[in-house]
């Protein structure tokens, strides 16, 4: 019992590594949180009240130059932010928001309907592909968990000055503020740094049956020491990320080679020097193509597998179907069943 309960916990951890917090769901989560803050000052949500009664007479339309009417019970009109102040407005922010933001017509909600257009695409933010840093307890890493995101991201610009992509100056290949975010994860089995099995009382089989004794003689629970189960090292993970907004691959490059270069310094800074991690902090932005299909082997034809490891005198021998040395119809077998042969 107690092993499945840790066994829980670790699939909750698991999850949210794997799937809440997976680079892409993070980088179209942050995608949406933009489309709403582009649309905020220039959208509202808009409710009438009509009551119940279909037959009843209409209310009277709506005139955007009375204030009494646009301020008055059966109509509210609230942005996006201030939707949970109303009941009946809050209950119209579905997913439907992105329809009726790009369904509308005014020219200062154009930047929030290209980039609806550019998430419905799946055009989504770049996670940059450097490795992830996973803070543990050297110096250099508690102090780049210290700093604020902020705080990283001049870092990088200065940086990126110095990082020569393409061998131009290019005003359109430079790094902007508005092109780097960078996410802060935690992760934990649900206590944070603390092991939430430690909070749970278990009581053992052989007192099972003295839970139908009366209240006053029932048996007492209690803790399961921590070295009677297999548990994770460490209950609490932090780690830093980078995404850029820019679709512009000249522009992930050059992000990535800022940011290895701050970690590099960072670490310098520490009396840590960057070349001893390269195993951790290795370029691995680069783009690279999906594999392709395997090639055949040219002696044999694999009846399952489509390894593209090839069988030779050291390999186990090849059982797998021959090819035929002279090629033949075929319909050869049926023709000769069939006496036209």
């Amino acid at each position: 019992m107690v092993q499945n309960a840790m066994s829980f916990f670790e699939k909750r951890f698991e999850e949210h590594s794997r799937i809440y917090t997976h680079g892409k769901t993070t980088a179209g989560t942050y995608m949406i949180s933009d489309i709403l803050l582009l649309a905020e000052p220039h959208f509202q949500i808009v409710t009438v009240n009509d009551g119940k009664d279909m037959f009843a007479p209409p209310p009277p339309p709506i005139n955007d130059d009375d204030d009494e009417r646009s301020s008055s019970s059966d109509v509210r009109q609230l942005p996006i932010s201030r939707a949970m102040t109303d009941p009946r407005t809050f209950l119209e922010l579905t997913d439907t928001v992105l329809d009726k933001i790009m369904n509308t017509d005014k020219p200062q909600l154009r930047p929030a309907r290209i980039l609806i257009k550019r998430f419905r695409s799946h055009e989504i933010y770049k996670r940059i592909r450097v490795p992830q840093n996973v803070i543990g307890d050297a110096v250099w890493e508690q102090t780049l968990w210290s700093m604020k995101e902020g705080e990283i991201v001049e870092e990088i610009l200065k940086l990126s000055e110095m990082v020569d992509v393409f061998g131009d100056d290019d005003d359109d290949k430079a790094l902007k503020e508005d092109d780097i975010i960078i996410e802060k994860r935690k992760i934990h089995h649900g206590m944070k740094e603390k092991n939430p099995v430690n909070f749970m009382r278990f009581l053992p089989k052989d007192l099972h049956r003295q839970l139908l004794n009366s209240p006053e003689n029932l048996p007492t629970a209690r803790q399961i020491p921590d070295n009677s189960y297999r548990k994770p090292n460490v209950f609490l993970q932090k780690s830093v990320r980078v995404y850029c907004r820019s679709m512009d691959k000249a522009k992930h490059t050059k992000l990535g080679k800022s940011y290895k270069e701050f970690i590099g310094r960072l670490q310098q800074q520490h009396g840590q020097g960057f070349e001893n991690n390269e195993h951790k902090y290795s370029e691995v932005f680069e783009y690279e193509d999906l594999p392709q299909t395997p090639t055949r082997d040219s002696d044999c034809i694999p009846t399952v597998s489509q390894s593209p490891i090839r069988y030779d005198d050291i390999s186990p021998p090849c059982t797998k179907r021959q090819k035929h040395n002279s090629p033949r119809p075929l319909f050869a077998e049926v023709r000769k069943r069939s006496g036209y042969c």
